[in-house]
């Protein structure tokens, strides 16, 4: 096992410092299916901005290496005939991690896949997870946009103004990712916000991850790794080496070394914890 170290915690956010000034970084992923633990990612889609600039693009087509489901293909209209001469998601590993670095990551639901999708991948490839302060722009759409009644992407997006294509790629919907928040920002500066201390006090900003999450993901800062107790309903109590790659409300996915495969732990029947090495 090699040394994999997570720098940040998803919700560790430079508070002292302007919401304007900060660069982020929108992302999307199209992917074969739902199931982090089985399926892949098919598209990537990136926009960067920093002080009222786009800096940057990027986004490409990725071969899974496996097929894509109809039901995905249904969404995003990419078919494997479509990948097949892509590149792999190894190829592309090293540009995705440095477009991503130093940046805050705005993502639309980013927690309930695209982050573990993302992680998963960068792990296969043999890079670092990403743990970069994350927006979950669905979840301050809610504070921000009350009396919205569809919370889709594209609903959010024209809701407030902003004109929507017809395509639903991960380009396009990165690029709506960041006018939502760039919107959001304009809200805040009529406001009067200046700081990320502002927007977590006034409750705009991510809830705080779970005791036991915060006590894994410490605990990864230094190799990524972490040794947990695990009470499974279908195996009983067992020990096992995890290295985490995201949090999803009240359950962590990583890597286990036991089953050498991926997959999702409850938080609730995580027994015990310590460090590795």
């Amino acid at each position: 096992m090699g040394c994999r170290k997570l720098i940040n915690l998803p919700d560790e956010f430079p508070e002292s410092e302007s919401i304007y000034e900060k660069k982020y970084a929108a992302i999307d992923l199209e992917t074969t299916g739902l199931s982090f633990r089985s399926d892949r990612v098919v598209e990537i889609g990136i926009v960067v901005w920093q002080k009222g600039k786009k800096t940057r693009e990027f986004a490409t087509l990725i071969n899974p290496e496996r097929p894509i489901s109809k039901n995905s293909y249904r969404i995003h209209g990419i078919n494997n005939r479509m990948v097949a001469d892509s590149p792999t998601f190894r190829e592309i590993a090293d540009e995705v991690s440095e477009i991503l670095r130093d940046t805050i990551i705005l993502g639309y639901n980013i927690f309930a896949a695209d982050l573990s999708f993302l992680n998963k991948e960068l792990r296969e490839a043999g890079r670092r997870p990403i743990f970069n302060p994350i927006i979950d722009t669905y979840l301050v759409s809610r504070k921000c946009f009350p009396s919205l009644k569809s919370r889709s992407l594209r609903s959010v997006a024209e809701n407030i103004g902003i004109k929507v294509g017809a395509t639903h790629r991960a380009l396009e919907d990165a690029r709506l990712t960041m006018k939502i928040w760039l919107k959001m920002l304009e809200k805040f500066r009529a406001q009067g916000i200046e700081t990320f201390r502002e927007l977590k006090e006034l409750g705009y900003l991510n809830g705080k991850i779970k005791h036991k999450a915060r006590e894994i993901l410490e605990l990864a800062r230094e190799t990524g790794f972490v040794k947990i107790v695990y009470q499974s309903p279908y195996s009983g109590r067992t020990e096992r080496v995890i290295e985490p790659i995201s949090i999803r409300g009240s359950k962590i996915d990583a890597y286990c070394h036991l089953r050498e495969d991926f997959r999702t732990f409850e938080l609730s029947r995580i027994v015990e914890i310590k460090g590795v090495g």
